[in-house]
């Protein structure tokens, strides 16, 4: 669940400390990296690439809430970056709150509607909320992107029964 984002040909301070964050970030030293990526945020409340990896720096170190408000604040100044979408979106299904990231795994298909993980992540979303004709179609859609995936074709045969056993079928 991440892509590091930096904007390497920016002299601002808030670049800075994001490329910094993000060095961290590689080394996997989260909590160093949260501390240089909330400095960059201080600089700069719209630079997005910096709460985004500020999410990823949380979400690693299981502070979803915290997670969740840096995201969102990445969503204020950014609307076509798909992993920050699809990062907030699990995050939300990480949390039981399928309803709420629906529209935020949407935005990552619309954006980037080849990826296997946001179909995937639909077809869940859609299960926990019990509409199994919607989870079937995400799970299809995911399938044909990824003909050999055990898991997804489990999955299908879950909702296939889901849906074969409900009274209205």
């Amino acid at each position: 669940m991440e892509r590091f984002c930096c904007l390497p040909d920016s002299d601002t301070a808030a670049a800075a400390y994001n490329r910094q964050g993000a060095a961290a970030m590689l080394r996997r030293a989260w909590r160093e990296a949260s501390f240089y990526l909330l400095a960059a945020v201080v600089c700069d409340p719209d630079f997005w690439p910096a709460f985004f990896n500020l999410g990823n720096c949380w979400a690693r170190l299981n502070e979803e809430d915290a997670a969740i408000w840096a995201y969102q604040q990445a969503v204020r100044a950014c609307e076509d970056y798909a992993p920050l979408f699809l990062n907030l979106g699990l995050l939300y299904l990480r949390q039981g709150r399928c309803s709420e990231a629906i529209p935020y795994l949407e935005q990552a298909f619309r954006l980037e509607p080849g990826r296997v993980e946001q179909l995937v992540a639909l077809g869940y979303a859609w299960y926990q909320l019990g509409e199994y004709a919607l989870s079937w179609y995400w799970y299809r859609q995911a399938l044909r992107l990824a003909p050999k995936d055990r898991r997804i074709r489990k999955s299908l045969i879950l909702v296939g029964k889901k849906i074969l056993s409900r009274p209205d079928s």
